[in-house]
Formats: C-alpha cells, structure tokens, sequence
C-alpha cells in the first residue's frame, strides 16, 4: 500500500468500523427486545411492533436482529484485524459477507413494505447501515 492509497482506505476502515458499531447497537437493541418478550419502542413512525412481532422476524428460532448483530459484529472484528495486521486481504474478502447481507436487507425490507405493510425505524437503520457497509467495502475492494 502506497502512502497516498493508505489515508483513503484507513478513512474507510474508520467509516467502516463506525457504521458498523452503529449497526451493532440497533441489531442488539432489536434483539433485546425480542428476548425480553417486547417491542421496539418507536416513537418516530408507526409500525415496529407489527414489524418486530411478524413471523418475518424470526428465521427458526433465531431473531433476524441477531443475524443482523452477528453481521455488524463481523464486520467490526474485520476492521480491526485491518488496523492491527495491516493487511489487504481482509478488505479483499469483505464483500463476499456485505453483498449477501445487503440482498437479505434489501428482501426485509421489500417484507415491510409489501407483505408487512409496515415501517420500523430500527429496521431501516439497520438497512441503511447495510447498505453503507457494502457500499463501502466494495470501494475498499477497488483501492486495495
């Protein structure tokens, strides 16, 4: 890595980690609450308890916020693999997990507004943050 390429990519690792974290703290959230036997508190728009108690919010037995928690989590581990070891591979492999992530959010969403017919907030955080993450790790992929 060439010394003008290196502040690029380390703002988007930088990026990266933060949108991640962000992603983390919804998915947890989302995941408390559905352990905790509630709904997500939502006083910004109408429709997270629909979406949260839907049989789309499970895959199984598991939540899909906490897919969505072990995602982020991933995501974080790998970016700061990137600042410990330096090394390009890491960024090279992040869209074979971020691609899929970002069809399966962009199939929830579809769920929410053409089969739910309803909005969560905390859903479409966690959509944009995917979205984020993906577009990012596709740019990292080109500078590395």
């Amino acid at each position: 890595m060439t010394k003008a390429a290196g502040k690029p990519i380390l703002i988007g690792v930088i990026a990266l980690v933060v949108i991640a974290f962000i992603g983390l703290i919804d998915a947890i959230y989302l995941t408390a609450s559905h352990y905790m036997g509630g709904v997500p508190t939502c006083t910004a728009m109408e429709g997270c308890d629909e979406v949260a108690t839907s049989d789309y919010a499970t895959l199984g037995p598991l939540p899909v916020a906490l897919l969505g928690a072990l995602f982020y989590g991933v995501m974080l581990i790998a970016g700061f693999l990137w600042f410990d070891m330096r090394k390009n591979f890491v960024l090279k492999l992040l869209p074979l997990l971020t691609v899929p992530a970002f069809l399966f959010s962009g199939w929830l969403v579809y769920l929410m507004n053409s089969v739910i017919e309803a909005w969560c907030l905390y859903c479409l955080i966690s959509a944009g943050t995917t979205t984020l993450i993906m577009g990012l790790s596709l740019w990292l992929r080109t500078k590395v």
